[in-house]
């Protein structure tokens, strides 16, 4: 069984694409190109993220990363942190850990296949209201940047296996618990889903109540014969609980 820090190295390269902020009903609000390195020190430790902006809403016409950033973030990785959950297939999750009244929260599903990457940040107000999400696509550079179509119900709809790998609070450092599952997906299981671009579709407590336990999912079609499904489920006193990743294949 691969590690955590293994999981995290699948992201090692230069991601190429964009962040588009989305309003609450999903609609596009701006978009901003963007690059992402993720490098391994000589000596494999640490980690080095570099992550570059260019500016808002580019011509469609034009390079989008021409010219020189306008923004750059960075950030070093030691070692696995607790907040950041891997899974076998190098996708990931990570978010608020304590939800509580007048506190905003958000959370992070990032889901990798092959040469592409499909992220989602998603927040919430101090009230529990949804506020947006920001949706993140990338490929690695030099690979094709193929994105999927806008996701519907029919493409979902039938049978698939595959298997769940979860993670829970408890657990530490330690490794997803992984076992076979199946899923046979009807209109009523995909109810409450919301589309996005690229395959993907969440589902969110809108509000969210700090008092009831709940799970946010995110979902990502990266095939037509590949899904896979990322939950963060919380607990009725708002601590995270656990998270899961199913990765299935159409049976």
């Amino acid at each position: 069984m691969t590690s955590q820090w293994d999981q995290l190295l699948l992201n090692c390269g230069h991601w190429r694409g964009s962040f588009d902020t989305l309003a609450d009903d999903l609609q596009p609000i701006k978009r901003q190109p963007s690059l992402l390195l993720l490098e391994p020190a000589p000596a494999g430790v640490p980690l080095e993220l570099t992550l570059l902006f260019w500016p808002n809403d580019p011509d469609p016409n034009s390079d989008p990363h021409q010219g020189e950033p306008v923004r750059t973030i960075r950030q070093s990785f030691h070692g696995p942190d607790r907040q950041l959950v891997f899974f076998p297939s190098g996708s990931f999750s990570r978010g608020s850990w304590q939800l509580a009244p007048m506190v905003r929260a958000h959370t992070e599903f990032g889901f990798l296949f092959r040469d592409r990457r499909h992220r989602l940040v998603l927040f919430w107000d101090g009230t529990g209201r949804f506020e947006h999400p920001v949706l993140i696509r990338e490929h690695r550079d030099g690979s094709p940047a193929d994105e999927r179509p806008l996701l519907t119900a029919e493409s979902l709809l039938g049978s698939w296996q595959g298997q769940q790998s979860e993670l829970l609070s408890t657990a530490g450092l330690s490794e997803p618990e992984i076992r076979p599952c199946r899923l046979h997906l009807t209109e009523r299981e995909l109810e409450g889903l919301r589309w996005l671009p690229d395959g993907g579709a969440i589902r969110v407590p809108d509000p969210l109540h700090h008092r009831e336990r709940f799970a946010i999912e995110a979902w990502w079609l990266a095939a037509p014969d590949r899904l896979e499904r990322m939950e963060r489920v919380y607990d009725a006193n708002g601590a995270w609980q656990c998270s899961r990743c199913l990765t299935l294949r159409r049976s």
